[in-house]
């Protein structure tokens, strides 16, 4: 009976009092629930002290919170952890929280799956199973935060799926983290990464969201941006920076990052330094680089010689840039590791 009641976890305030309708409740008992839920962070009706027992009882009876269930906790050597959930429906999804010194960021998941297929990232491989609702994205940040001993700082959509292909769920989620009666965590530190889904881009420049924004590069021309992501034959590189200079038109105080993993022998020569140079020069930006992680899907880091010649190069641009080091890689929790074994698992469990 639990599975069929309707979760009250990822709703909005006006969401939760439409539910409340045939209860006959007033618009402020959604306002408290809704607090109690996303801000509190409460698991049970019966820790809403200030609703009255007959207003618990019956939430307990036509409703539920949390859904998600914890199935594995990895930590690895460097402090990285990673976190398998089974939803309702017995799927699975994973999430990874960073610890670093100054803050402490949680990576989550959108989708079930992706639908995408870039070659080097293992989520591909799954296809696309489902979206996530507002709520088991909002959710995986609230359990984090009270079974983690870290203090959650930072959210990035970069786990399972491509965000801007579940748009309106990723950013209510992504709303009621920022909601100060919410989550409570700073807008400008929540970062909605994408591949480069062009008309979502323009649609979230038009509607203003104060979220930072990642682009999925991973290559500096179109040749080999197609061969390493197919979503780039439908929206080519040029189409994709003339929607990121139209965001940056419009957010003149953002800084736009765009992410690049370095795949040894595709994409980490000398050449491809200068085109990214030649690239992202105009604009204000940040390229952050990122070692790929050694996987099974035939592709490798790059040598020491040629990471330092490739960064040596970059540091001739004008923006700036970053190397990510590689997080959790003992327990697969790394940039574009996740989901080859959820899949294996949730094929066992069915």
């Amino acid at each position: 009976m639990t599975e069929q009641r309707n979760s009250l976890l990822g709703r909005t305030v006006e969401q939760i009092f439409e539910l409340l309708q045939p209860l006959g409740e007033p618009e402020y008992r959604a306002r408290q629930i809704y607090k109690w839920i996303h801000h509190h962070n409460v698991d049970h009706f019966e820790e809403m002290t200030n609703l009255p027992k007959s207003l618990r009882n019956k939430l307990h009876d036509y409703f539920q919170i949390k859904t998600l269930q914890l199935l594995h906790r990895h930590q690895a050597q460097d402090g990285t952890e990673k976190y398998v959930w089974r939803l309702a429906d017995n799927r699975l999804v994973e999430s990874v929280l960073i610890p670093e010194a100054r803050r402490h960021t949680v990576c989550i998941s959108s989708q079930v799956g992706c639908s995408l297929g870039c070659h080097f990232c293992a989520t591909g491989t799954m296809g696309l199973v489902r979206n996530l609702s507002a709520g088991e994205i909002v959710e995986q940040v609230l359990q984090i935060k009270k079974i983690s001993r870290f203090p959650i700082t930072n959210v990035v959509f970069m786990g399972m799926g491509e965000p801007f292909m579940n748009y309106q769920r990723t950013i209510q989620a992504s709303q009621i983290l920022a909601d100060p009666e919410g989550g409570a965590i700073a807008s400008k530190k929540i970062t909605i990464s994408t591949s480069g889904i062009v008309p979502k881009i323009i649609q979230y420049t038009d509607e203003a969201h104060p979220f930072g924004l990642a682009i999925s590069l991973h290559a500096p021309q179109q040749e080999l941006r197609e061969k390493l992501m197919p979503i780039a034959k439908k929206f080519p590189l040029d189409q994709l920076m003339d929607s990121i200079r139209y965001y940056m038109q419009a957010k003149k105080r953002n800084r736009v990052t765009f992410e690049y993993v370095l795949l040894a022998g595709i994409n980490d020569g000398p050449a491809e330094a200068k085109q990214l140079i030649r690239l992202l020069s105009p604009l204000r930006c940040k390229l952050n680089i990122i070692p790929c992680n050694q996987n099974n899907l035939g592709f490798y880091p790059p040598s020491e010689e040629n990471l330092h010649t490739f960064i040596t190069l970059l540091l001739k641009a004008p923006f700036a840039i970053t190397v990510r080091k590689n997080r959790g890689e003992d327990i697969t929790a790394a940039c574009g590791q996740l989901a080859a074994q959820v899949q294996e698992k949730s094929i066992f469990m069915k």
